[in-house]
Parts: structure tokens; sequence; C-alpha cells
């Protein structure tokens, strides 16, 4: 267990080198992060390895700050980030730059390459018209071993499912061995620096495009609002800052305001900032939330639903729709309570878009002419009941208030036994069932100190 004096050491030392701000109720995580350290030291506790730390192991340090600091990435991640940058930021500076022709994109924390590449791989789509252009994305890290992994551009099954369509894996990925590698043309199109946000800014140049997303949340409000001020101090009037969905400049810093009607993407607050032209990103936002609600892909590059997803079209008997609401019709004999329907001739064939659907008792499971009774409760009477779905007996018997299909029986009025079955047909018990909740006390005798 590490001694508080300890943890206020190296919570310090972690905000000094890297600005990542630990609270106490994060000892478990520093633990976690830094035993695997110490046994490959071979120190025998937390105490030893800060006992060395504390004496100044410049090496150690180095370790310790890159195993807390967190390299979560995916390809594409959150997605409209990237819509944005294709629809808004793209065309912007296709447009104001055609006579410099030169762009510069800074990722800051870049990890292991994920969103540099991602953005590489959209300016791969408009090569033409950025045909001669000069255009640069720098990615910087504070880890040296996670930039190796970016540099490489290796990358495992789990994490090319993260975010990344399959028709760009294909395009631009090859397989190596276990991995996925990115073309050498679009890791051509990055560079990486090992660099450390609370350092000066200005050794890196002017950047018309930052994404700084999901790292100062990571930070204290003085050092959030001291990161804004020097990344501004980078920017042209008409630069674009991306920041993660958790994070914002309001209240933090007056450098930047957000672009009207758009999340997490920034405009520089002065008079030269322009306006732009968000016609085409808000059609396809429109059209996403359009598909999604129908069951397609949302934004540019997130995935379709799977098709059992989706919502299904199809005939029944001549033409209908397999959408109906949930209770449903009711069939000509048995018991209906089907999930959902679509209502036809007895004999056509319906869509398989539903769930538990018929008119006798089969257990199958979409449905046609004779669909199932695989049910939940019910509690009707009679035939021809919108109950979901129980038994149907004799006309005013009362079934069970909570059954699901079990095994087969002879059906009684009254208290239902375990299990029944049947045809469906007045006088008769219609699918399966589990007994009856009500309790026939008459098979009990009553306690002694009753009778």
């Amino acid at each position: 267990m590490m001694k508080p004096e300890d943890f206020d050491f190296v919570s310090r030392l972690i905000k000094s080198k890297s600005g990542l701000v630990l609270s106490e109720d994060k000892t478990y995580l520093l633990e976690s992060r830094l035993m695997p350290i110490a046994r490959k030291r071979g120190l025998k506790d937390l105490g030893e390895l800060i006992g060395t730390l504390r004496g100044g192991d410049r090496n150690l340090v180095e370790e310790v700050v890159d195993a807390m600091t967190t390299n979560e990435s995916f390809f594409f991640r959150d997605t409209k980030p990237f819509d944005q940058f294709r629809h808004v930021v793209l065309p912007h500076m296709i447009k104001e730059r055609a006579a410099k022709r030169h762009l510069r994109i800074w990722c800051a924390a870049a990890s292991s390459g994920q969103e540099p590449y991602s953005l590489a791989m959209i300016l791969d789509d408009f090569k033409a018209q950025l045909a001669g252009w000069r255009v640069e994305i720098i990615g910087t890290d504070i880890s040296r071993e996670i930039l190796a992994k970016a540099r490489a551009g290796l990358y495992s099954q789990f994490e090319v499912q993260r975010g990344l369509p399959i028709t760009l894996l294909v395009k631009y990925f090859q397989k190596k061995e276990d991995q996925w590698q990115i073309s050498a043309d679009i890791r051509s199109k990055v560079q990486y620096k090992e660099f450390n946000l609370l350092e000066d800014f200005r050794p890196l140049g002017q950047f018309d495009v930052v994404y700084c997303r999901n790292v100062l949340i990571y930070f204290d409000q003085p050092t959030k609002s001291d990161v804004l001020a020097r990344v501004s101090a980078l920017m042209p009037d008409d630069g674009f800052l991306f920041l993660g969905g958790a994070e914002t400049v309001l209240g933090i810093s007056d450098k930047f305001k957000p672009l009207a009607r758009q999340r997490g993407i920034y405009q520089l607050n002065r008079p030269g900032a322009p306006e732009v032209d968000l016609t085409a990103l808000e059609k396809v936002q429109a059209s996403g939330a359009a598909a999604a609600a129908g069951g397609a892909a949302a934004g540019g590059f997130a995935f379709p639903k799977p098709k059992h997803m989706q919502t299904g079209a199809g005939t029944a008997g001549t033409a209908g729709s397999a959408t109906a609401p949930r209770p449903a019709s009711t069939s000509t004999t048995g018991t209906a309570g089907i999930r959902p329907s679509t209502t036809g001739t007895t004999g056509t064939t319906g869509t398989a878009t539903q769930r538990p659907l018929g008119t006798t008792g089969s257990t199958i499971r979409p449905a046609g002419t004779t669909g199932s009774t695989f049910s939940k409760p019910s509690g009707s009477t009679g035939t021809g009941s919108t109950t979901r779905p129980g038994t149907t007996g004799t006309t005013g018997t009362t079934g069970s208030t909570y059954r699901r299909p079990l095994g087969t029986g002879t059906s009684t009025s009254g208290t239902t036994p375990r299990p029944t079955t049947g045809t469906g047909s007045t006088g008769s018990s219609s699918g399966t069932t589990r007994p009856s909740t009500t309790f026939d006390r008459s098979r009990f005798g009553k306690p002694d100190d009753k009778k």
C-alpha cells in the first residue's frame, strides 16, 4: 500500500513533467501502473521504486511518466471531428489558400498514430485538389515508446476494428503476420516528434489546424488556460482548433470561440476569423441522422447497423409491411398476441422480420402461415384474444397470469396445470404454458394452530 507522502511526491513529479493531475482517489491507478516497472527493475516494492525516483534517476522518471499518460486512441474517433475536417476545414483551406498552397496540421498527444493517419487518409481523397500543395501533418507525444509504434504503423486486429471502415482497411493496409500495417504512402504523410505540452510551442512553427483532443481533461484549470493561449499564438486568423467531446474553451480561455452550431471545433476569437460555409457538413449530418433513424450508418465513416437491427420490409399475402406496432393483429384461429405482426389471409406467407407469430402451437421463431406460441404472460380468456399470448381454453375459463412455453399436457379450466397444449379452438387450450399463478390452497391442510 502506497504511503500518503509517497503518493504526494509521485503525483507532484508527474504533474511537473506532464501536466497530468492525479487526485487521491487515483492511488489504485498509480499502484497498478508502477508495479510492473518495479518488477522489471528488480525492485521489491513501490517504496523502493519511489526511493529510486527521489534519487533523481532520469530514465526511471521517464518510464513512470510514460506509464501514467493514457495512450488511448482509435481511427476516426467520434467520427464528427473528421466529418468537420472533410466538409468544412479542407474546402475552406483549399479555397482560401489557393495562392499559398500550404497546409500544416498538428496532432498534439498523437499517441499510437490513429488520429494523424485518419487525417492522412482523408487528405488522400483530396489529392487531385491538393496537387502541387505542401501538406504537413505533425504528430507529437510525450511517450517515446508510443511514438515508435506510431511510426511503424502496425496495428492489431482489435485496433483496426475500432472505427476503421472495412473499405479503408482494404485500401490502405496490408496484413503482416497477425497485424495490419498502414501503407508506406500514408505513413510518409505524417512526421512524429517527441514533445511535451508543457514546453515552449514556438519551435514547432505555425499550424493552420490543431487537433488537441482528449488532452485538456487531464490538466488543471491554469494549465488548460496556458496550453490554449500558447496554441492560439501558433495559429493564423483563419485557423481551426479541435477539442474532445468532453472539453471546451468556455470559462477557460477567451482565445477561441465555438464554430456556430458545431460542437468540438473552434475558431480564433479574432476580428480576422472568417465566416465558413457549413452547408455541406450540415447536409451530411442531417442525412446521417435520418439514415441512423432508419437503421443505416450515421456520419461519414460509421458502419451500417447489422441487418437484423434494421427496419424490415416485405409482403404479407400480396403486400404488407413488417413494421407493425407491438401488439399485433389477430389471426383466424388460436391466440394472437404476436410481437409484432402483419395481417394477411390465413395460408399466405408473411414476412420473417418479426418475433413469434402464428395461429397454432408451433415453436418456430419467424412466421409464415402457422406461427409460434413462444410467449410471455397471458391472462386472456376464450379464443382470438390479443394477449401476449397464453392459453385459450373453454370460453370463460381463466388462464395463467404469467407463464412461458414448457412441455405438453392436458388443460383444465380454473387452475392451469403444468403444462398444457392445445389447438386453439373453442373448448381447448392453445400454446404451451407453465403452471397457473392461481394458488390452490385446497391441496394443503391448514396449519395446526389454525385448525
